[in-house]
């Protein structure tokens, strides 16, 4: 599983950035009002001298400013990726339907982290009975996790994916079209071609989910996201759990 490390300003630097973030919008304004309101010569030249001054003896407060503005960004978007995640209208879903806690997890069949992850969640969704659990085709490491992702959202279709979801985590082999096939006609599920990828319907949901994954910058599996936050990586039931807990209290004090 590779992680990307999020980048944060350095704390000694942090001093600045109140006032870096107050020049930056000193800036602008000064900008706006002199087109609006021109001041007068000498005041212009009076600010544009403070400001002078303090890039000079602060050249690193700008940059400071503009690296928390990104941050800032950043966090906005993920909250906006992790609305959307909330907001689907999921049919892979393990445990218990109603339960309290969603926890959901950015998974592919051929990730053996993934199916090293797989019994620690089930043992949980067996402790804990009020825990729903939302599994998120993410084929990222080869043409046939495309397939059996595809595979696997047929048979949510047909309900058959706790089936087919435990199969495929399971099996040891490797993936092929006959093995595929075979698991589809095993749980009747007709709707599944191996030979129409650019024609399924399912491929909408699968590039959603590939879409949701770059927002929220998962660029491995597995990855899973409890009461809002990203736990990336076979995390383990521990801290799994604990995850749960967190996400919980935060509930139930809101």
């Amino acid at each position: 599983m590779t992680t990307t490390k999020k980048q944060t300003p350095d704390v000694g630097r942090q001093s600045h950035l109140p006032l870096a973030l107050a020049l930056i919008i000193g800036i602008v304004l000064g900008f706006l009002v002199d087109r609006v309101l021109p001041i007068g010569t000498n005041q212009n030249d009076q600010l544009n001298a403070r400001i002078a001054s303090y890039i000079s003896a602060n050249p690193e407060a700008i940059e400071t400013a503009l690296i928390a503005l990104n941050v800032e960004r950043n966090q906005n978007a993920r909250l906006q990726a992790v609305n959307l995640l909330m907001a689907g209208d999921d049919k892979t879903i393990l445990g218990n339907p109603d339960g309290d806690i969603t926890i959901y997890e950015f998974s592919d069949y051929n990730c053996g982290y993934c199916k090293r992850a797989f019994g620690d969640v089930m043992d949980i969704l067996k402790t804990d009975g009020n825990i729903r659990l939302v599994i998120k085709e993410y084929p990222i490491l080869a043409e046939s996790s495309v397939d059996a992702a595809r595979l696997a959202l047929h048979a949510a279709e047909a309900g058959q994916f706790e089936n087919v979801h435990q199969k495929l985590m399971q099996w040891r082999g490797s993936i092929t079209n006959a093995m595929l096939e075979d698991l589809a006609t095993t749980h009747g599920i007709t709707s599944f071609s191996i030979n129409n990828r650019n024609s399924d319907p399912v491929m909408a949901l699968v590039n959603r989910n590939y879409d949701l994954g770059q927002q929220l910058k998962i660029d491995g599996t597995p990855a899973f996201i409890i009461g809002g936050d990203i736990y990336p990586g076979a995390i383990g039931k521990d801290a799994i759990t604990k995850a749960v807990e967190k996400a919980r209290a935060a509930a139930n004090a809101s």
